[in-house]
């Protein structure tokens, strides 16, 4: 990638259209002959991201391309179920990498709250559950009350809002 360049990958990614404005969360990649941005729509890829990264063996280029290819909670779910093929399907990936990615963060994975609760909260814009967590609520509070959320709210602001008259606070 040049200057100014920023690698998005495809997975999940909503449509783009020139001169719409969009939110990503970055990572710069710094290494003896490149400079890299990869570019997250959710923070909790961006977490991922970083983890799959600590993993000998898989560099950010190859962590941009699971991302890419497969989205984080089936990458989380076949970490903690020791799913060796899931990895290997993904190009670039071999046994061992595949192994050593599960060994690697099998342990970790347990930690990831903000992804422990997309598989609750499947529906939930990310920013609201990453808001609520920001503003201080725990897990179990921010899952019982955005299992309430009328359907009818569509903005962000109108569904903080809703959660913070319904939390008390």
């Amino acid at each position: 990638s040049g200057c100014g360049e920023i690698s998005v990958g495809a997975h999940g990614n909503a449509p783009v259209h020139i001169g719409c404005e969009i939110k990503l969360y970055i990572h710069m990649a710094v290494s003896e002959n490149d400079i890299s941005l990869y570019g997250f729509e959710k923070y909790e890829d961006l977490d991922l991201f970083k983890m799959l990264i600590t993993v000998s063996g898989v560099g950010s280029r190859t962590a941009a391309g699971i991302l890419a290819e497969k989205n984080s909670l089936d990458i989380i779910k076949a970490i903690g179920g020791a799913d060796v093929d899931f990895f290997k399907k993904i190009k670039g990936i071999g046994l061992k990498t595949a192994q050593r990615i599960i060994v690697d963060l099998k342990s970790k994975i347990g930690g990831l709250g903000e992804l422990d609760l997309r598989d609750n909260l499947p529906l939930l814009e990310d920013d609201l559950v990453l808001s609520l967590q920001q503003l201080g609520f725990e897990r179990k509070e921010i899952e019982n009350v955005t299992a309430k959320l009328p359907k009818d709210l569509e903005k962000l602001e109108e569904k903080l809002e809703w959660c913070l008259l319904n939390l008390g606070r």
